[in-house]
């Protein structure tokens, strides 16, 4: 009696066990086709590598946790755009520049994403080369798309390329995480805006066209789901408040409003795409009560410090890029800023998985998980 008891929950433990193993497996299957990625400095996987700019991270300590070690991610480790594929099941998004990015590695997506690059063509350009979003926009459809489809063709023959191929561009997630650099690079840096001057409506009018026009150009070479961000409160940025602050450990707030401004004009302008573009689903990221929470709460968060950067020189290690020399905290994880513009790993997990399956005043008018599902 007591071996059949013994055998029966041994039985039920291996059931327990094996359910739990195909939970977690369940978890990480790829759950898009693809994720396309567009954006700036904040998930640029290293495409400005070979570029004659200021604005590239292909240094040490940069990557310095991260498993392919130094890509040009200005992180310690993975960037908002890797947690989000991660999340969808897709391990790595490879860069567009990188020369290995053909053929079948194309079949998980590719991340365009430039530092210093805007939605606007000129953005950035002080620095040196990038990618502006048209230009981004414009590889993907020009470029990307037709490598992609020529390769369904090989693989399934040309009476079904064209059905296959649409079906996979349609069901993969365009994930659009671009703007800061339009505002920082134009008015709200000392260096763009010595006398601090207000943003004139002309600008933003200029931004928002611009912006609706590539994602309106995206849904004309078959995209239907897209991920828009809005902004985090710039003023929190080691950068900013080193630059503006009184205080140290006090965000500058003229700054968040102009945040909360622009992002209340993209949420705006989804709304409006979501009505002019037949089947197109385009949810709008609201990143900045998070972003907000964590930098006021750090320790809710496990973090220690939020006001500073972990790799950096100057006050608080905001005043210069994270280069060799530079000084480098012992441990990446008490920091929400890896350097003095860009967060680190761990806040970049804790961000993606609200939009991941966040609540619904994040991500407007549904979060991803929901929409993977239709």
């Amino acid at each position: 009696m007591k071996t059949s008891s013994s055998v029966w929950c041994l039985m039920v433990i291996m059931i327990l066990v094996g359910l739990g193993m195909l939970s977690s497996s369940l978890g990480s299957m790829q759950q898009v086709p693809a994720l396309f990625v567009f954006g700036d400095s904040l998930i640029d996987p290293g495409n400005n590598n070979n570029y004659k700019t200021l604005a590239k991270a292909n240094n040490f300590p940069n990557g310095i946790d991260f498993p392919y070690g130094v890509t040009g991610r200005f992180c310690n480790s993975a960037t908002l755009a890797d947690h989000l594929g991660y999340l969808l099941g897709i391990e790595f998004i490879p860069a567009c520049n990188d020369p290995r990015t053909t053929g079948s590695n194309l079949l998980r997506g590719v991340n365009f994403a430039s530092s210093s690059a805007g939605i606007l063509n000129d953005t950035g350009a002080k620095f040196g080369r990038n990618l502006p979003m048209s230009r981004q926009v414009e590889l993907f459809g020009e470029k990307t798309l037709p490598e992609l489809k020529s390769l369904m063709q090989n693989s399934n023959g040309e009476d079904s390329a064209t059905n296959t191929f649409e079906h996979f561009v349609a069901k993969s997630l365009i994930f659009s995480n671009i703007g800061i650099d339009d505002l920082i690079n134009n008015y709200l840096a000392p260096f763009s805006n010595p006398l601090n001057k207000p943003i004139p409506p002309h600008f933003w009018d200029s931004v928002l066209v611009a912006y609706s026009n590539q994602l309106k150009k995206l849904y004309s070479y078959g995209a239907r789901k897209f991920l828009v961000t809005g902004l985090a409160p710039l003023g929190c940025v080691p950068y900013i408040i080193v630059s503006y602050s009184q205080d140290p450990n006090q965000c500058y707030e003229h700054h968040n409003e102009i945040a909360v401004q622009y992002s209340l004009k993209i949420k705006t302008m989804v709304q409006q795409l979501n009505k002019d573009l037949p089947g197109a689903y385009v949810l709008y990221w609201d990143v900045y009560p998070l972003s907000r929470q964590i930098i006021d709460n750090p320790s809710q968060y496990g973090f220690k410090y939020s006001h500073s950067a972990c790799c950096g020189a100057g006050p608080s290690n905001a005043l210069f890029f994270c280069v060799p020399g530079t000084i480098l905290c012992p441990d990446r994880s008490e920091f929400v800023f890896w350097d003095w513009f860009h967060p680190s790993d761990a806040t970049n997990k804790i961000s993606a998985k609200q939009a991941y399956d966040g609540i619904i005043q994040s991500t407007y008018p549904m979060n991803l998980k929901q929409l993977l599902q239709l």
